[in-house]
């Protein structure tokens, strides 16, 4: 009876333009391997972390962007303030990576995120209206980049990009920057992370 009415429901806002169609050519792909890989030969990475202290509202994101060699050539830090949710804080942060991306005019991506609170509403959009439009969104954002794809993996994948996220909201890093290559802090744990990979 719920998915029935869920079905007509999303039929009559479709109709009435209340919500676009969710693109359907970029949807998350599950996860391939436990371990991080380097990206084949012509592709990027962009490994996607987040995080959310729900006291303050205060979210962090991060992006680093892996050549196919596995090493860092960009990475990005920024906070975001009046985050009420942990699906909110993890599609924000994916939507601003892909923005970045389209700003540097990086094509042929492969972003990967761990958030299974993203994953589940990106799966089933409907049935988490709060996130609705962030979903659509992001999804408009990937299928904008040529060549590009949505991965969840698990967070072992994802451990540098989650780490810089985490910084915001542990050690109050606030201010918003993009550098090259990793940053110092983390050097080591990269380094293993690409001669680990295949």
């Amino acid at each position: 009876m719920l998915v029935v009415a869920n079905d007509e429901a999303s039929v009559w806002l479709n109709l009435h333009g209340v919500l676009s169609e969710v693109p359907s050519t970029s949807s998350v792909q599950p996860p391939v391997s436990p371990l991080w890989t380097k990206p084949p030969s012509s592709f990027l990475k962009c490994n996607v972390g987040s995080s959310w202290s729900p006291t303050s509202g205060i979210a962090g994101a991060s992006w680093l962007i892996h050549d196919s060699k596995g090493e860092v050539l960009l990475h990005s830090r920024r906070s975001f303030c009046g985050i009420t949710s942990k699906p909110q804080c993890d599609l924000l942060a994916l939507s601003w990576a892909a923005e970045a991306m389209l700003d540097l005019k990086k094509e042929k991506i492969i972003f990967e995120f761990s958030s299974v609170a993203a994953n589940s509403a990106l799966m089933d959009p409907l049935s988490h209206p709060a996130v609705y439009h962030a979903c659509h969104r992001l999804m408009w954002l990937i299928n904008a980049i040529q060549g590009s794809s949505l991965h969840q993996v698990p967070e072992l994948c994802n451990s540098p990009a989650l780490h810089i996220a985490d910084s915001v909201i542990r050690d109050h890093r606030l201010q918003s920057y993009v550098a090259s290559n990793g940053p110092s802090w983390l050097r080591s744990s990269i380094s293993n992370e690409a001669a680990g990979s295949s």
